[in-house]
């Protein structure tokens, strides 16, 4: 016979799935703004076909086949001052949302120290730490970024009638999308990992659960 969950169990059930609901909503997203950039390369090719550089390449065709009619016109797209070129943006290291709330003050403490060791140790992902720990509301950490929620008391208090996994859910998919995460995950607040789990796999750590 299967024990019964518990409250803390059904907790971080609710998490978890406005957490998987936060991230698919980052995917819709990224699934709309493809068919735009789908629809922005259309528009860049047939302003292409009217640039220098396409009528250029046409010309110099055209040279390879006929030079003696060619070369005027190739002659004119040289004379033609070239366009000026933006520079290349450096691709952005991915993230990783960490959805840690209900912990306590020293598992709080304890996640920061362990995800700021593991960033000095491999450094593949920007840890994004969604928490409802007062003390890490106003603190700074190199190479984590920390984003504060209040907790499901606190919200009902001031938001009466709100439901804070909705709330959840929706600051997953801001931060999906403003930091470009590559996955998200719950941490089971009676169990923090340690540096050590953290660095064990990828995907799934201890008592985290992916999202």
């Amino acid at each position: 016979m299967l024990d019964e969950p518990d409250a803390a169990d059904l907790a971080v059930a609710r998490w978890e799935v406005a957490t998987l609901t936060g991230r698919l909503r980052c995917v819709e997203d990224e699934r709309d703004a493809a068919v735009r950039d789908r629809d922005r390369n259309r528009e860049l090719v047939l302003a292409l076909r009217r640039s220098r550089s396409y009528r250029l390449g046409r010309a110099l065709a055209g040279l390879a086949r006929d030079p003696v009619r060619a070369a005027p016109a190739v002659a004119r797209q040289l004379r033609r001052p070239p366009a000026p070129r933006s520079g290349a943006r450096a691709a952005a290291m991915p993230a990783r949302i960490y959805v840690a709330v209900g912990l306590s003050r020293p598992g709080a403490h304890t996640l920061i120290r362990a995800l700021r060791q593991r960033v000095l140790v491999e450094a593949d992902h920007l840890p994004v730490v969604v928490t409802d720990q007062p003390t890490l509301r106003h603190l700074q950490v190199p190479g984590v970024v920390l984003e504060y929620l209040p907790d499901p008391a606190t919200w009902s208090r001031h938001e009466p009638g709100s439901d804070w996994e909705t709330l959840l859910a929706g600051r997953v998919a801001q931060l999906c999308r403003d930091h470009r995460a590559a996955d998200a995950v719950v941490i089971d607040p009676r169990d923090p990992p340690t540096l050590a789990r953290l660095l064990v796999t990828d995907r799934r750590v201890g008592s985290l659960a992916s999202a």
